[in-house]
């Protein structure tokens, strides 16, 4: 049964996932706004171009920016592990916390109050969620992403396939995933229903994830539809070529 625990999860989330943290280091460390450099977006990705923009060492730029990158993981998982813990601890114990603290935060990510405007895109923040569930989780969806997105070669598109799938797989691993994230001052009875339904509960957190990436997605699905979009070449990963396999 869903409780009012979720409406301050939700806000817990969002309020955590707006941390603009990409902005606030390129603000303290170049002094510029990193919305007026690159790609505009604020992630860990434009760290890197706003840092060779300035004309930063390369090591330096894609040190920040993978700190950066891991940063706003920690923001989907901590949104989660908060929602999870405070409702268990303190409140009603509504596992459906997870379905909203989660997307709430990457909503915050993607469309950030602090900044008035667009975020990130919400990927490293989606694999935080993952990692929440178990960070099994996180070398799958790479996997996935890297043969998925070697075929469909587009982003967008490899974005919203991956983590369909991912949530498709959360529905049959719910009663494994569930004993992972399950607070060790939880009820010392959990409730078998509450097992059965925690795969389900995993695939609308999933689903709901997918729709927010998707909100900062427009314009690359434009681009794919024009002809615009530059296509993938991941296998150039393996050739030392980070910057042209992710194009």
């Amino acid at each position: 049964m869903i409780t009012l625990d979720v409406l301050w999860a939700a806000a817990l989330g969002y309020l955590l996932g707006s941390i603009p943290i990409a902005w606030i280091v390129v603000k303290l460390w170049l002094k510029i706004d990193i919305r007026t450099v690159g790609s505009k977006n604020v992630g860990g990705r434009n760290v890197i171009r706003a840092f060779q923009a300035q004309e930063k060492p390369k090591g330096l730029a894609y040190t920040v920016g993978i700190i950066e990158a891991i940063l706003d993981m920690l923001k989907g998982f901590f949104a989660m592990w908060l929602a999870v813990w405070i409702s268990f601890t303190y409140s009603q114990a509504d596992i459906w916390v997870i379905a909203f603290a989660g997307p709430a935060a990457i909503l915050g990510h993607n469309w950030c109050i602090w900044l008035w405007g667009p975020g990130g895109k919400g990927v490293a923040s989606t694999l935080g969620t993952m990692i929440f569930f178990n960070p099994i989780f996180m070398p799958l969806w790479l996997v996935l992403y890297f043969v998925l997105g070697s075929a469909i070669m587009y982003s967008a598109i490899t974005y919203l396939v991956t983590f369909i799938v991912m949530g498709v797989i959360f529905i049959f691993w719910g009663e494994y995933i569930w004993t992972w994230v399950s607070p060790a001052n939880a009820s010392p009875l959990i409730d078998l229903n509450e097992i059965a339904i925690f795969g389900w509960v995993a695939f609308a957190t999933m689903v709901a994830i997918t729709f927010v990436v998707l909100s900062r997605q427009g314009e690359n699905f434009r681009k794919i539809k024009s002809g615009e979009a530059k296509k993938m070449k991941l296998w150039k990963i393996f050739k030392g070529k980070a910057d042209e396999a992710l194009k």
